[in-house]
């Protein structure tokens, strides 16, 4: 704790200026990496959270009663380490596969509630995995990192066995840095080439890529991330140095009511990817904030509904 001088004044004014400056960083910081403040159909950042909870729990029940599901597959040996398979014996064996990865700053939300994806790419003839993992602060964000990567392996292999002709992995928010950290293992370039070609593609929907500016915030209190663990676990600020990213069809989207801080990381880290590939694709979704923009993939004419089937199909 820092003591004011009575013989300095010219020091304590220019600590508290110091300590001015700081509040100013932090309270921006958590402004601009608070989504529900960015949108602009609720007053309430509140209600927004409400709203987007409300929303995915009716889509995801509807999914479960609408759509042939096996719940509760085990890919790894830890208790969040469970994926719902959608679409299973009712689609042809060779039926693309859509993994999704739910957001929740790595410390909330559930593949319970993550299922709102699933009609519209069932009907399109896709089946879909909904993944769950463990959350912080029962598990490090490391320790998610690599469930993720176990998850991949399983699922790969699993398509294998079903003679899938392609595999793509979504992500939202948090969800899109645990996809985007796939292509910073080694494991990727360790595949089997019989397995590896299953694997097509990703898309990366309202991604935090660059997970240092969260330190200083409420995010980490959870996360209790140290500088340097933020910074290894930051797709943005890590070498690309596998040969696959240049295989794989990688869509980077954001909404256009998304913060500042999530549309410059999203921009950044697809122009990071197109130096190593010409496979990159970068979209700003209009008139959509950061929780719309998953909200709506319950809808077969929204925009990226349909280009998430075409991307698969095609």
């Amino acid at each position: 704790m820092y003591v004011f001088s009575s013989c300095c004044p010219h020091l304590n004014y220019y600590v508290l200026l110091w300590l001015s400056f700081q509040f100013c960083v932090f309270k921006e910081l958590t402004l601009q990496y608070s989504p529900s403040f960015w949108s602009q159909r609720f007053q309430d950042p509140a209600a927004v959270i409400a709203n987007h909870i409300q929303l995915i729990t009716a889509a995801s029940d509807a999914a479960r009663k609408e759509v042939p599901v096996e719940c509760g597959v085990k890919y790894g040996p830890k208790e969040g380490q469970i994926l719902d398979l959608f679409g299973g014996k009712s689609l042809p064996h060779d039926a693309p596969i859509l993994v999704y990865i739910h957001g929740g700053y790595w410390q909330e939300l559930s593949r319970d509630i993550s299922a709102y994806c699933v009609v519209p790419q069932y009907q399109s003839g896709i089946r879909v995995i909904i993944l769950g993992y463990d959350l912080a602060p029962r598990v490090k964000l490391s320790e998610i990192v690599e469930e993720i990567k176990e998850a991949a392996e399983y699922i790969l292999n699993m398509a294998a066995k079903f003679g899938t002709r392609s595999l793509w992995f979504c992500g939202h928010s948090a969800g899109a840095q645990l996809v985007a950290m796939l292509l910073f293992s080694k494991w990727l370039d360790q595949l089997d080439d019989s397995v590896f070609r299953l694997l097509k593609g990703f898309v990366l929907i309202s991604g935090v890529y660059d997970l240092t500016p969260l330190v200083s915030t409420y995010i980490n209190n959870s996360l209790k991330l140290s500088s340097q663990e933020a910074r290894s676990l930051s797709p943005l600020l890590l070498d690309i140095t596998s040969p696959a990213v240049t295989k794989l069809r990688i869509l980077v989207a954001v909404g256009d009511h998304d913060s500042p801080e999530f549309q410059r990381q999203s921009y950044e880290f697809a122009e990071k990817l197109r130096q190593h590939s010409q496979q990159v694709e970068y979209m700003t979704v209009a008139g959509v904030d950061h929780f719309d923009i998953v909200e709506n993939l319950q809808q077969k004419d929204f925009i990226l509904t349909k280009i998430i089937g075409v991307l698969m199909t095609g």
